[in-house]
């Protein structure tokens, strides 16, 4: 093929490199395989892409930190940059996956593909997802649709957009989902179909950057509960936490340990954002907001809130405008 695009495949591990003793081992794995080896086993990536690789780290995601978010995203933005680079293709462990591909989602702002995969089993299971995984992640990358709508997130077939994806299952190959959106479109049979596009602030669009520190301020997340502690409040603040995160119960209510841990936080200058533990659905504005010195999550969930909040802090310190991101990101 002529037309190959030019796609830089850039490696972080998880359990697309991962492997076991046994085929049957689905966990207690070992991220091992260099990049260059997944890429050798997967002979079909050469027919539809000029493949170049790179890695960032090879580490399960659990093991994340914003420092190699950091390194990940100045990696990203430099070959994006590139004229002889056309799209980019990340692996990296499903643990994290969503909070990395969010921060890529806002801080990447050329129009070229991104596309963020991994896998649910490790290269040596009985029926592994990943080869297959990276395979659609560079048809996408390699395709005219994917231009302009941000990174994109590729499992199981489907495409979703980082904004709204959240991994729902622990195990299962389809773990992934936008419960708010649905997916913005899948692979069937080597075709790429993108039939959405966001609508919320991204790359070009988003006035969030990557910061030059690689430290993100301090955000917390509690979770409420029947007899929750309000002690946790006061270790959250007097640890340093700039705001909280509350996975309320149900549409954003607060238990009476969560009111009077966001007073206390309130009192010494630490915000807390009313998300939810449900896994679906907004939490908007209300009268307890004013009482309590809460905002809204509005669609974020508390993972995805947690990452805008300690985004938006490097940034701005005003909670007028952590408000404004909650809203309209």
């Amino acid at each position: 093929m002529s037309d190959k695009k030019n796609i830089a495949i850039v490696a972080t591990g998880g359990t697309i490199a991962a492997n076991h003793a046994s085929q049957t081992g689905l966990g207690d794995y070992t991220v091992d395989q260099p990049i260059d080896q997944l890429i050798q086993a997967i002979p079909a990536l050469g027919q539809i892409a000029n493949i170049s690789t790179h890695e960032v780290c090879n580490i399960d995601s659990r093991d994340m930190s914003f420092a190699l978010q950091h390194r990940l995203i100045r990696q990203v933005q430099l070959l994006l940059a590139r004229t002889d680079i056309d799209g980019v293709v990340i692996t990296h462990g499903t643990d994290t996956l969503e909070e990395t591909a969010l921060l890529l989602h806002w801080c990447i702002k050329s129009t070229k593909p991104v596309v963020i995969t991994g896998a649910m089993r490790p290269a040596s299971a009985l029926s592994a997802d990943g080869a297959l995984n990276l395979y659609h992640a560079v048809l996408v990358a390699s395709s005219a649709d994917a231009h302009g709508v941000g990174t994109l997130v590729l499992l199981n077939d489907t495409i979703f957009s980082a904004r709204f994806v959240q991994k729902m299952h622990t195990s299962t190959p389809d773990a992934f989902a936008a419960p708010a959106t649905g997916a913005l479109g899948l692979v069937s049979n080597g075709v790429v179909y993108i039939n959405a596009a966001p609508r919320r602030p991204f790359g070009a669009s988003s006035a969030l950057v990557l910061p030059t520190n690689e430290v993100l301020p301090q955000v917390d997340i509690l979770f409420d509960h029947v007899d929750a502690n309000p002690n946790l409040y006061k270790a959250c603040v007097l640890s340093g936490a700039k705001a909280i995160v509350i996975a309320t119960l149900g549409n954003g209510s607060l238990s009476p340990a969560a009111r009077a841990g966001a007073e206390y936080a309130a009192q010494h200058q630490v915000v807390c954002i009313r998300a939810s533990r449900v896994a679906n659905g907004a939490v908007s504005a209300s009268e307890q907001d004013a009482s309590y010195h809460t905002l809204p999550a509005h669609q974020f969930h508390p993972v995805a809130a947690r990452t805008l909040t300690a985004l938006v802090l490097a940034q701005h310190a005003k909670q007028s405008d952590l408000a404004y991101y909650l809203r309209h990101y």
